[in-house]
């Protein structure tokens, strides 16, 4: 090691002071040095701390997020309080074997109801739902022979979109704009568009 005996000293002097400095003059330098320390060590500890509740909001939003099947049911909740509470008719198949979610009854005909939902917005102020669903490996578009209507739901916006499948088939995903489009909004006309269920026109 190419580190003398003499530089240690010189290092321990500038540190605790040497043996010829007076015992106050040692201790007033120790206090000193102690202070600086202490300093140093709560400006890290706060640093620590903020970085802490950084990567907890950070933990936060992520455990906020729910995993997209349980978001599905309680969108689809969502929309059975709505659609009650509109004076619908509603009713849910057993089992989730069909391609639509819910059987509304508006009184003069049954709709096939597939409900889809999204919380994230994706490219310039779009949100996106699937019209579609897996066949084996294969994603296949829903039609009239599944479902009568799609209702997608933007979830920070709590916008309800009302949209018969005949405005998008063969589409396999439907693209919402409720902020605005410069390439226009084809399905903008179908929002909180509860009047389609009406058979109104």
């Amino acid at each position: 090691m190419s580190v003398m005996v003499g530089d240690l000293m010189a290092v321990a002097d500038e540190r605790y002071g040497s043996g010829g400095e007076g015992k106050k003059r040692a201790k007033a330098r120790k206090r000193k040095l102690e202070a600086r320390d202490d300093k140093d060590w709560k400006e890290r500890r706060s640093q620590d701390d903020r970085g802490a509740k950084e990567g907890g909001a950070q933990e936060a939003e992520k455990k906020k997020r729910l995993p997209p099947k349980r978001m599905g049911e309680l969108s689809e909740l969502d929309f059975l309080r709505k659609a009650m509470g509109m004076g619908f008719l509603v009713s849910k198949p057993w089992g989730d074997s069909d391609r639509y979610d819910f059987v509304v009854d508006t009184g003069g005909r049954l709709w096939r109801v597939q409900v889809r939902s999204t919380e994230t917005r994706l490219g310039a102020r779009g949100y996106a739902v699937h019209a579609s669903v897996y066949v084996g490996r294969k994603i296949v578009g829903l039609t009239a022979k599944d479902i009568d209507v799609l209702v997608g739901y933007i979830v920070p916006k709590n916008l309800w979109y009302v949209v018969p499948v005949r405005a998008f088939v063969p589409r396999k995903n439907l693209w919402f704009y409720p902020d605005g489009s410069k390439k226009g909004a084809m399905f903008e006309k179908y929002r909180e568009a509860w009047w389609v269920m009406r058979g109104k026109k």
